[in-house]
């Protein structure tokens, strides 16, 4: 299975699970969070589940670096991919980083500067 095909995979098993699953008061906190941090960034996303956006930004990069030593092309490929979807560059990093802050800080590490 290619990369960015286990990338599609674990995002669209990520969306799965959210929809069948029951939010606790610290992820809604944790949604909240993050809802601010996008409308602080100005990317106009429309109707889009943030959480959904978020935690699948984080399982892209969990499955991406997992096992792997060189974490770049990893989190360049997430860019990548978000930047498919109509954002630039900046958008699409900052939002990275938005959901790493709030939903993955374990790879807040590999977010550079």
């Amino acid at each position: 299975m290619t990369y960015l095909r286990r990338l599609t995979a674990v995002a669209g098993a990520a969306g799965i699970a959210l929809f069948g699953g029951v939010a606790t008061a610290h992820a809604q906190d944790d949604d909240a969070k993050f809802a601010d941090r996008v409308e602080a960034l100005q990317i106009p996303l429309g109707e889009t589940d943030l959480p959904a956006l978020g935690q699948g930004i984080c399982d892209m990069l969990t499955a991406g670096l997992d096992g792997t030593a060189n974490p770049v092309p990893v989190v360049r490929g997430v860019v990548n991919r978000l930047t498919g979807t109509g954002m630039d560059r900046g958008q699409a990093a900052g939002l990275m980083r938005a959901a790493v802050a709030v939903y993955c800080p374990q790879h807040g590490r590999f977010m550079g500067r």
